[in-house]
């Protein structure tokens, strides 16, 4: 992560710490009552969001770290007025915790009288792609767009974990696509694959899985997701196609 922006600055737990006595300060005057109450967990539909949006890069940036960097810091809670859990910090963490299937920890502030000018849920929130966006995480950014872009079209959390696949498992959702090699960028993406049931389908990564099959490589390790075990769209339009699986003559081109 050396050398990313400022606003891609991950918090850590310290920074969260200082930034709960900064909250109590200043709920204390304008609410007149704030207690630190300690650290909770919550369940992702128990909390209510007060943000309008987040970026997509840095929710990649944040699903990157607790995957693989082992990276989780809890996010700050107001209990308000109502007794409804208002997330004020971590939005993008709240979201990664969520797809991991993980129960939220939250630094849990009380404020009996608090309520925020904007209340949204998990699947409301909208996400934006910022024009600075690093190279490296152009190809996150565009796994949790997808995600995301999957979950408000069926109204439903995703849920993601990542997975060792024999390539034999993996079905394509496209044509073959001979021609450039992936960026080599996107080579340190794992490839994005939805499972229904018990197939695999993969929704990005094409070219990637298709360097693996050429070099004989018999697994690559995915980062996979479901959405409620739907069947979503891209699925059926895969089976039209009738491209079953990765294989030499597929990733020559057919």
């Amino acid at each position: 992560m050396q050398g990313l922006s400022d606003r891609l600055r991950l918090a850590s737990r310290r920074d969260v710490e200082l930034r709960v006595r900064d909250l109590l300060h200043f709920y204390s005057k304008e609410y007149g009552s704030a207690i630190f109450v300690g650290e909770r967990t919550y369940t992702p539909r128990s909390l209510v969001l007060t943000q309008g949006f987040i970026e997509s890069d840095k929710l990649g940036l944040v699903l990157r770290s607790v995957l693989f960097e082992m990276y989780q810091v809890p996010i700050i809670v107001v209990t308000g007025l109502g007794g409804l859990h208002y997330v004020v910090d971590g939005h993008h963490r709240v979201i990664v915790y969520a797809w991991l299937g993980w129960r939220i920890p939250g630094l849990t502030i009380l404020v009996p009288k608090y309520r925020p000018k904007l209340a949204k849920s998990i699947i409301e929130l909208d996400s934006v792609n910022p024009v600075d966006t690093p190279q490296e995480l152009i190809c996150w950014r565009h796994i949790v767009n997808t995600v995301r872009f999957l979950e408000k079209q069926y109204n439903t959390l995703a849920r993601i974990w990542v997975e060792t696949i024999s390539i034999t498992l993996l079905k394509p959702t496209q044509p073959p696509i001979p021609g450039p090699e992936p960026h080599a960028l996107s080579l340190h993406c794992p490839p994005l694959v939805y499972k229904y049931n018990q197939e695999y389908f993969v929704i990005d990564g094409h070219h990637r899985i298709c360097r693996e099959v050429l070099s004989s490589v018999k697994e690559v390790k995915a980062l996979v997701f479901t959405i409620d075990n739907l069947e979503i769209g891209l699925l059926k339009t895969a089976r039209m196609l009738g491209y079953d699986e990765f294989n030499e003559k597929y990733c020559s081109g057919g």
